[in-house]
């Protein structure tokens, strides 16, 4: 059957959402074969578990072009699975870029029988597809000179994505060849796995991904697909290595299983099971020591795949990653400047944010702030920011741990209607209470051993119990016992079958622009500042403790000061080390106590550059406003010198207490980025003082490593500034 040809100058992807219970399982064939037109073939029309296909006229699907033998290889069809094999063929056969005699096949999954060297016109390329062929959308582009692709309507090709930028990507006519540019979009364009940057010349049958649409090139044409309906994953011999001392051991030992698309997926065991190691490597989180992860058809660790899907893949971690200090509206609203497109409008961003919102069943409590929220609430606000980017894929580190059953009902009942709407999710609990909810189960044993994968039903019987509670210690004490026991079904089912695993890293990604970065720096900076005015009580204890340092240091003057060095010594130096304290206070928790939130918004494109430059500017501001207050109480308590060097002696003043106290914040980000912990941080902070005591050069005499050492110390600058203000030398003794 012909693929279906689409003249008109535009082409539109709209949302798709999957009937309830409709089991998506890719049994068409779309083939590319050669210049012929494609066309699709359902396998299952033939009514028999071998189809062969090759060169010769007696095969099921007979090819044309000159690289394919005369009995090439052949599907086999066992249950729900499907094999492809290849049969001692001349030129071998290609599955996701890697030669293979035996695999098993997923949807999205791309067959070549090509050139060795180079993809040519006569190549073959055969994709699984869950959906027939007209799912599958036809541009012609021949006669044309150039065609846009996008989110705007106005676009030859539209992708209905919140992820697609308005004018993502075009391709363009070179005489008899057509090139593709990336108009610098959001989410990037990636051609055969390598992310483009700026114009590149197309090759026959050329694969082109676009967020969550799988484009192919041919002849003039573009065949193009958008998986709305969930996406499929395959983990092929999964091993995570790690240290322990002097010896290295598995976390997560040679998994391999299949996720379908549209399931509701459940990772259970013990602790120490490896369960978060498994689905962190699904997810692109943490790369694997060796295995991989093919996310319809596309190697997640390869090249630059990451880079294209991982606007599709949203991922909560256990710990939430909202602000308590904003409202739910406002946390999303600046979530989704940062991760969707630069070009969204906002009124769409308003739009979309509104959509999550009714999403997770929150809309009564979108004006809320998110820390008058329950636990409950606050789970579904973390699922709300991922939702943004309407990723197919979804993951969540113990979304459950902490609520009661009746929360945990109504969380489990958003996952398994996001997977009714077409997404695919995969969780991590060690809760056994809405298990029957989910489409499989992972067990996962002591030492990363996946011990059984399959429904709630299939599992008791696996085990011979009536309650899940009981496999938890049976997997622990036991877990070789059960994993060779689940090995053995598998083999017993032709489920396991020789694979290229990889070395599980693929090249290092490289980290395109996603975003402006001076928007970044607007938008965290504005975020920063409405989270210090939405916590009055820490700003004002920020902002108080200024002007009392100074009282408390006027308290100790006796008149001689500025007349007499001791003195006049002794009160700048207390002004300095104020300075440096207001400083350090103010952004020695900042950065780790939203580490987890940093982390996430990092894999979805956030620059660290921006990052840190919004701490500064924010506090930066903060810095003028103390030291202001800092410095005109002293002035006003203690006074200040009769001249200054080149202003006027209250300016100098003022400015070197703001150089020290926005040095002192440099320091203080540094020391809040080493540590997981807010509280743990702030004990840092006396050590952070006390060097800039001993070497500032006034208590001791500093002399060779020491005087090295005061180079270092802040307030030892700051006290050269001070000094010369006051003309410290030529005051009396």
């Amino acid at each position: 059957m012909a693929l279906q040809n689409v003249y008109e100058s535009t082409v539109q992807v709209d949302s798709y959402r999957a009937p309830e219970n409709q089991e998506v399982r890719g049994t068409n064939i779309i083939i590319f074969d050669g210049v012929n037109s494609p066309r699709s073939i359902d396998l299952r029309a033939f009514s028999r578990n071998i189809v062969t296909f090759g060169r010769a006229p007696d095969n099921d699907i007979v090819l044309t072009s000159k690289y394919v033998s005369k009995h090439h290889g052949r599907f086999e069809l066992n249950g729900t699975n499907i094999f492809v094999s290849d049969v001692g063929s001349k030129n071998g056969t290609l599955k996701n870029g890697a030669y293979i005699r035996q695999d098993r096949m997923f949807n999205g999954d791309i067959l070549r029988i090509d050139n060795s060297n180079q993809y040519s016109r006569d190549g073959v390329l055969m994709l699984l597809s869950a959906q027939d062929a007209s799912s599958w959308k036809t541009f012609d582009m021949r006669g044309m000179n150039h065609v846009t692709v996008g989110r705007a309507v106005d676009n030859n090709i539209v992708l209905n994505h919140v992820s697609v930028s308005v004018r993502h990507a075009s391709f363009n006519a070179a005489g008899s060849e057509w090139t593709i540019q990336d108009n610098n979009s959001t989410n990037g364009v990636v051609v055969n796995g390598r992310r483009i940057f700026g114009t590149v010349r197309l090759g026959e049958k050329d694969v082109i991904l676009i967020t969550n649409t799988k484009m192919i090139y041919s002849a003039g044409f573009i065949y193009f697909h958008t998986y709305t309906g969930g996406i499929g994953i395959t983990v092929s011999h999964i091993v995570k290595t790690v240290k322990s001392g002097n010896n290295s051991i598995n976390i997560c030992n040679d998994v391999s299983l299949e996720i379908r698309p549209a399931e509701l997926v459940a990772i259970i065991g013990g602790s120490g099971a490896g369960k978060t190691t498994l689905m962190n490597a699904i997810c692109g989180y943490n790369k694997p020591t060796s295995g991989k992860v093919v996310i319809n058809g596309e190697d997640l660790y390869e090249k630059d795949t990451y880079e294209a899907l991982k606007s599709v893949i949203g991922y909560v971690p256990q710990q939430d990653i909202v602000y308590d200090n904003l409202t739910l509206f406002s946390m999303l609203n600046y979530a989704a400047k940062l991760r969707l497109p630069d070009d969204t409008s906002p009124a769409e961003r308003e739009r979309r944010v509104r959509e999550v919102i009714d999403m997770v069943e929150l809309s009564s409590k979108a004006d809320t702030m998110i820390r008058r929220l329950s636990g409950g609430q606050k789970k579904r606000a973390s699922i709300a920011v991922e939702l943004l980017s309407d990723p197919q894929l979804f993951f969540l580190d113990e979304p459950a741990s902490g609520l009661d059953p009746g929360t945990e009902r109504n969380l489990m009942r958003t996952l398994k209607n996001m997977t009714q709407s077409g997404k695919t999710v995969i969780l991590v609990t060690h809760s056994t209470l809405n298990l029957q909810d989910c489409d499989k189960i992972l067990f996962m044993g002591r030492g990363g051993n996946l011990c059984y994968s399959g429904n709630m039903e299939s599992a008791k019987r696996f085990f011979k119990i009536d309650n899940l509670v009981d496999v938890y210690n049976m997997i622990t004490e036991n877990p070789d016992f059960w994993r060779s026991q689940y090995d053995s079904l598998v083999t017993a089912q032709k489920r396991q079958v020789e694979v290229n695993t990889g070395d599980g890293g693929g090249k290092r990604r490289k980290k395109g622009a996603r975003h402006s970065a001076i928007r970044q720096v607007a938008v965290l900076s504005e975020r920063y500042f409405h989270l210090m005015l939405n916590d009055r009580q820490r700003l004002i204890m920020l902002l108080a403790q200024a002007p009392l340092l100074a009282f408390l240091i006027s308290l100790v003057k006796d008149g001689n000061q500025f007349e007499y060095y001791g003195i006049t010594k002794s009160l700048l130096f207390a002004l300095s080390c104020s300075a440096f304290w207001i400083g350090t206070l103010n952004a020695i928790q900042e950065v780790c106590k939203e580490r987890n939130i940093l982390k996430r918004e990092y894999m979805t494109g956030l620059k660290l550059g921006p990052y840190i430059i919004s701490k500064f500017v924010v506090l930066g501001f903060l810095s003028v406003i103390q030291s202001l207050l800092l410095t005109g109480v002293f002035v006003l308590l203690v006074g200040s010198p009769g001249e200054g060097v080149f202003m006027h002696p209250f300016l100098e003043l003022f400015l070197t207490t703001f150089l020290t106290a926005i040095s002192a914040s440099a320091m203080g980000i540094f020391a809040s980025s080493m540590f997981r912990n807010p509280d743990r941080a702030m004990t840092v902070a006396p050590l952070l003082l006390m060097p800039q005591i001993l070497f500032s050069g006034l208590l001791f005499e500093l002399d060779g490593a020491t005087k090295v050492i005061s180079w270092f110390a802040i307030c030892r600058w700051s006290m050269e500034g001070y000094g010369t203000i006051a003309n410290l030398n030529d005051l009396k003794y």
